[in-house]
């Protein structure tokens, strides 16, 4: 029996199916490497995102030595966090030297500092983490200027506000006088991913009972 040949009209066709499968196995590859390059993003984006978490985290721990200590860094400034006195906190956020960070209560109706404020590095406003407690965070910026594995590009900062606090505690009866008014302190946290446009900020509240250890009560 001689062999079936195909016809001019069914070799083109068969032809026509294969460009089709492979037009169809083309677009799977192509979607499947999609699928995995947008998982890859994903994951490198959250990784990103938790080493900024972890840094606006250690900058809280570094403003909480700051303000209630124990801090025996020679430039230790417990004294200026008085819940009586905040006389050292300055408008703006812009002071120097021992008064960097520390942003003075707003007004009624004036939005508070860490609405307004630059935390970057280059305003001056804030306080890298370990200025004052002498404590080290590896970073980009404190090694080469630029990003080092999985390290942060910018090494965390925070300001300190002065708020002002009536009846912190439920059975403390607190005169309404603005001279007899005491403070609390909230902290703003910034860290930065290992890309310096990764940002997360942070916030937390701290209660000063009393004056540290030789500083006027």
């Amino acid at each position: 029996m001689s062999p079936r040949r195909l016809s001019p009209l069914q070799r083109g066709f068969s032809l026509i199916v294969v460009l089709l499968l492979l037009v169809v196995v083309t677009v799977l590859g192509l979607g499947a490497a999609q699928v995995s390059l947008v998982n890859e993003r994903s994951a490198r984006n959250d990784r990103d995102a938790e080493v900024a978490f972890q840094a606006a985290e250690a900058a809280l721990v570094d403003a909480e030595t700051d303000v209630l200590g124990p801090n025996e860094n020679p430039r230790q400034r417990l004294c200026l966090f008085n819940r009586q006195d905040a006389t050292a906190f300055v408008a703006g956020c812009g002071g120097d030297g021992e008064q960097q960070g520390l942003c003075a209560p707003a007004g009624p109706g004036v939005d508070p500092a860490w609405m307004t404020v630059d935390l970057s590095a280059g305003s001056g406003k804030s306080v890298a983490y370990g200025t004052f407690t002498g404590q080290t965070y590896f970073s980009g910026d404190a090694a080469t200027d630029s990003s080092a594995g999985a390290s942060p590009a910018r090494a965390p900062r925070y300001i300190v506000e002065a708020v002002r606090s009536r009846g912190w505690h439920a059975n403390t009866l607190q005169s309404a006088s603005a001279q007899d008014a005491s403070y609390i302190f909230r902290v703003t946290a910034i860290g930065y991913g290992m890309r310096e446009e990764t940002q997360v900020v942070l916030q937390t509240t701290l209660y000063k009972p009393a004056a540290s250890l030789g500083c006027p009560s």
